[in-house]
């Protein structure tokens, strides 16, 4: 029986760091809702302003369906992270959420619309 109870508190402590692993609490940021269509590429933009290196996670939405979420990622001062995918096929709202370790006055977010892989940004909004 004690060899059952120690398996089963081993698993739940395992199932429990790969759950920490798949998902950042910390604050949030959330950009407005764009409007796009395939070709059009929809991309979600996060800088570090902070002097020292962050975690972080970000997120796709449309709708409420997740349609992409990136691993946990440490954020390096001054560098920005980029996550796009291209547009619906018939249309649809898409917007950013990003999750940040500390304060969230440390990033600055952003969603950005634009023409093809190799486009020019068309329309960007900030993250609030």
């Amino acid at each position: 029986m004690k060899k059952f109870l120690m398996i089963v508190t081993l698993l739940f402590t395992l199932q429990v760091q790969a759950d920490d692993q798949t998902k950042l609490r910390g604050e949030q940021l959330f950009t407005p809702t764009l409007w796009l269509f395939s070709p059009e590429m929809f991309a979600c933009n996060l800088t570090n302003i902070d002097t020292k290196s962050h975690k972080i996670q970000v997120r796709i939405i449309s709708n409420g369906k997740v349609l992409l979420t990136s691993k946990i990622l440490t954020l390096e001062p001054q560098h920005t992270s980029n996550h796009k995918i291209k547009g619906p096929i018939n249309g649809g709202p898409l917007y950013c959420a990003f999750t940040v370790e500390d304060n969230k006055e440390m990033y600055r977010g952003v969603a950005v619309l634009f023409k093809g892989a190799k486009g020019t940004d068309t329309v960007a909004v900030p993250a609030r």
